[in-house]
């Protein structure tokens, strides 16, 4: 198995815990067309250990590279470049790869791929879907070859993915932390085992980990002559329906996700029994009822500990079938393969019955027609609003006394909007730093004493601010508005390019963005006007009538 000589990876089958993140990089291992996983939970789960594992699964013959995407990364560095240099003096066209082309016939991993720029991950997931990309360079057009297993990590709390970006990943997979005190035991146990001794702790591993890279190789192999009948497409169809998903990406992956588990399992043709083992890899990240769908944690493992005999009542032959490292994702022979069961609205067997649904638990509304058909009305005012004021309150904001009547807009928004049930937050600029003032309250009166007891001075520093959003707006069940009260005199050490940046890298959970510039004087230098058009925010100005009268503040 190919290994970096100054690194040793910590063997696949020998990471406990993480079996479904497991399954699903294998299966696009098998077929590198379904474009990858995306991997959502928990920090310290081992996500990073289990991806770097990959490469212990892989003959030696093969070089199977492992690159590790920076989040800061240029698209020079990405699809590769002109070395110009070469160009110049030498007369040669010699072109320096990018990670996208060193990463053929392996793995391209990026963590934290929602703070990634969105381009950027454009760029990545049309390569993975396509396995190739042209480099247009002064005048030069090269092609390469990229096929690769695009796998990204994200943490929910710091930040979500665009939904067109996260429906371009084939399949997410929701990673908890274990519970199970015996899992959590052994976790540790053999963490200490390979650090301790890792060249013995990989050897002990070796033989399970050439088996499944056999399985892997072979299911390649076979692939394309899986059989998939027109019933299975029609299932993947009914299922993608039943799941609101829109487009067709998701039934095609489902399709396309199911033939390669049938193929890992040397079968001739797809069953519905492999579409309902992946379907959650394919909807979790696509389905319109999230809500309902997503499962407790570990609910399918204890459901089947209960079902299943004990150990103790297990022939010899039976417990070596349950043991080895090739039926470690083995679907169960004794479980029914004429239902769906992925928290759908309703459930479809093979004989074309429907079972009874629960409306009880759906965000959705069902309409009956008078032709007998169930019709999907979507809510589109299910998120509340949630307010989140960005307000400079440095010094020049003092000076000037501009800050009183940012108050004024404030409570103005706040007054206007007590009845809808909406939820306000407060952030201040102050002294360089950016503090929370206030979190996700709708109580008028306390935004009112957060606006009184708002201290004024100092620096301006936007990008403080930002980092703080982050994290106030990773609660995807609001519709967050972000209001930035400023006066665009940033910090010296701080350019526009930095703070639109740095915007574009914290602030991707918000709907919403507006700014209100509160520069005044004859002559402005209009940063914060620039600042709107640059990240396309709504753009108003804070106008001062009288010291008597209320705050204002138009279009600009």
């Amino acid at each position: 198995m190919i290994q970096d000589e100054k690194q040793i990876n910590f063997p696949f089958s020998a990471i406990v815990g993480q079996d479904d993140f497991k399954l699903a990089l294998i299966l696009n291992l098998v077929d590198p067309l379904i474009g990858g996983v995306l991997a959502i939970g928990d920090k310290g789960t081992g996500k990073t250990t289990l991806i770097r594992s990959l490469t212990n699964l892989m003959s030696t013959e093969q070089s199977f590279p492992f690159i590790n995407l920076p989040i800061g990364v240029s698209e020079d560095r990405l699809i590769g470049n002109i070395d110009l240099e070469q160009l110049i003096n030498a007369k040669k066209e010699v072109v320096n790869l990018g990670l996208m082309a060193q990463a053929h016939q392996g793995v391209l991993y990026v963590d934290e791929v929602n703070l990634l720029q969105d381009y950027l991950t454009d760029i990545l997931l049309d390569a993975a879907a396509s396995g190739s990309y042209y480099v247009e360079r002064e005048g030069m057009s090269r092609y390469f070859k990229s096929q690769f297993c695009l796998v990204g990590s994200m943490n929910p709390e710091e930040g979500n993915v665009r939904p067109q970006l996260k429906d371009r990943f084939g399949l997410s997979v929701h990673i908890t932390t274990p519970r199970e005190l015996a899992v959590r035991q052994k976790i540790i146990k053999q963490r200490f085992e390979f650090d301790d001794n890792p060249v013995e702790f990989v050897a002990n591993y070796k033989n399970k980990d050439e088996d499944i890279a056999m399985q892997i190789e072979r299911a390649k192999k076979n692939l394309k002559s899986i059989k998939i009948n027109d019933s299975i497409i029609e299932y993947c169809s009914a299922l993608a329906v039943q799941h609101q998903v829109e487009g067709l990406r998701a039934d095609i992956l489902l399709l396309k996700t199911a033939r390669a588990y049938a193929s890992y399992w040397n079968q001739s043709e797809v069953t519905t029994e492999d579409v309902d083992k992946i379907a959650d890899f394919v909807l979790n990240h696509r389905s319109s009822n999230q809500h309902q769908n997503q499962k407790q944690p570990n609910q399918n493992e204890n459901e089947q500990s209960k079902e299943s005999p004990s150990n103790e009542t297990l022939s010899k032959e039976e417990k070596t079938h349950i043991l080895s490292p090739l039926n470690e994702f083995r679907k169960p022979k004794d479980i029914a393969t004429n239902t769906i069961d992925n928290g759908a609205n309703s459930i479809q067997n093979n004989q074309g019955n429907v079972t009874a649904i629960d409306t009880k638990k759906t965000i959705s509304q069902y309409i009956a027609t008078d032709k007998f058909e169930l019709k999907t009305k979507r809510k589109s005012n299910l998120l509340k609003k949630h307010h989140i004021f960005l307000i400079d309150s440095s010094g020049s904001m003092m000076k000037d006394e501009i800050i009183a009547y940012a108050k004024g807009i404030v409570h103005k928004i706040a007054e206007q909007s007590k009845k809808q049930h909406t939820q306000f937050s407060i952030v201040s600029l102050f002294d360089g730093e950016a503090q929370h003032i206030l979190n996700q309250t709708g109580i008028l009166k306390e935004i009112e004493t957060a606006l009184i007891d708002l201290k004024t001075g100092g620096k301006t520093n936007l990008i403080a601010g930002f980092k703080k959003i982050k994290g106030i707006c990773s609660d995807i069940a609001f519709h967050h508005h972000l209001h930035i009260i400023t006066d665009g005199k940033l910090n010296a050490e701080h350019t526009l390019e930095d703070i639109v940046l740095a915007f574009q890298t914290y602030c991707k959970g918000i709907h919403i963005n507006q700014i209100i510039d509160a520069e005044k004087g004859m002559v402005k230098i209009g940063v914060a006007q620039e600042f709107a058009k640059r990240i396309q925010a709504n753009y108003e100005i804070l106008m001062r009538t009288t010291v008597s009268e209320s705050p204002k503040y138009t279009k600009g």
